[in-house]
């Protein structure tokens, strides 16, 4: 691990933040109401709290890495050099698959929304080839990115759903009852898919600089992510009502085309759909550098900028290889992608993290 490529803590946690912005920003409010109906916005507060238990396991485990030492040298170390490299080669060869369907749900968003008569291979090859550049580089000039765009996207968002206040009913929200309990839960889920991703991110955390005995600072990512989540669902629905955020391909971006600002219409999407293409980049350029990372540490070699082509690439034929437009991707985004994810996030990499800690390694 070079001395060169560290970050911080909280540049880290921006990361993070900026990152998964790409997903929640794609699946709310409708991923929500799909379950939840006019009680959806309250599905953010128990995605968050469910979180935290990933959350706090990981940051237990973490107390026992070496300096350098990421998440993927914790689970060789805690299951063993053969099962621990096979099981982070699996985890490598999940994300690369995921980067192309990162790929591929960013090009379908923008032509459903922007350019309906394109087709996905151009912003595909763009969006790989910019992703490319980003992993090749050093990990902390992505961080240092997501931190100067961080505070811009987190005001635009703000402005956005600010002028979106006056046209809110409140029948379109209220009221909510015990009987949507079940709903509220089930609502929660993809946004708590979304939100135990962070655990990919923790590959990285060997070029976290170490503080010593101080306490590390770190930006809340997941607690402001989670009102992102909360304020997008409550504005959207209070705004369309369930039935429109459910039909409705993009129903955040259909809200934001006739709000006004300073009672002037005004092309706002533009404005959103720049926040799209950006954290789409830093989150392909995030997964990409990340699996290079894991690759880095089971095969032991000095340097990942070696695995940062094959993987772009690899991405790449599965972002082609995925058929279907906007709707088909839509299933995909429901079913097989959460199941997947989840299957790592919620059950086999905490898994393996709790075997490295019972085993004191």
């Amino acid at each position: 691990m070079g001395k060169t490529d560290r970050l911080s803590e909280r540049q880290l946690t921006v990361l993070l933040f900026v990152s998964l912005l790409s997903p929640m920003i794609r699946i709310l409010p409708t991923a929500a109401v799909v379950f939840a109906g006019r009680a959806a916005w309250l599905s953010p507060p128990v995605a968050l709290a469910m979180a935290g238990v990933p959350l706090a396991l990981t940051r237990a485990a973490r107390r026992r890495a070496n300096p350098g030492e990421g998440l993927a040298e914790l689970i060789i170390r805690g299951l063993g050099k053969v099962g621990g490299r096979i099981f982070c080669a699996a985890a490598a060869l999940w994300l690369t698959f995921y980067g192309g369907f990162i790929a591929r749900s960013a090009a379908e968003r923008l032509l459903a929304t922007v350019y309906p008569n394109g087709g996905p291979g151009i912003f595909i090859a763009v969006m790989l080839g910019v992703a490319l550049i980003t992993g090749s580089g050093l990990t902390k000039n992505l961080a240092r990115t997501a931190e100067v765009l961080m505070p811009v996207l987190v005001a635009v968002i703000a402005v956005v759903l600010f002028s979106a206040a006056p046209d809110v009913e409140t029948v379109n929200l209220l009221p909510v009852t015990l009987r949507d309990g079940p709903g509220i839960l089930f609502g929660a889920l993809p946004i708590f898919n979304v939100l135990t991703a962070f655990e990919y991110f923790l590959f990285l955390s060997g070029h976290v600089e170490q503080n010593g005995a101080k306490k590390p600072r770190r930006f809340p990512w997941m607690p402001t992510l989670a009102a992102v989540a909360l304020a997008v669902t409550f504005f959207t629905l209070g705004t369309l009502g369930e039935a429109l955020s459910v039909s409705m391909e993009n129903a955040f971006f259909m809200l934001i085309r006739n709000i006004r600002i300073f009672g002037v219409v005004e092309r706002v999407e533009s404005v959103v759909v720049a926040i799209w293409i950006v954290t789409d980049f830093i989150f392909l350029g995030a997964v990409i550098m990340v699996v290079s990372e894991i690759w880095r540490s089971v095969t032991g070699v000095k340097r990942r900028q070696a695995f940062v082509p094959p993987t772009a690439a690899l991405s790449g034929a599965a972002a082609f290889l995925i058929t279907g437009g906007a709707f088909e991707l839509q299933r995909w985004s429901d079913t097989l992608i959460p199941a997947i994810n989840m299957s790592f996030t919620v059950i086999l990499i905490p898994g393996a993290l709790l075997i490295t800690m019972l085993r004191k390694k």
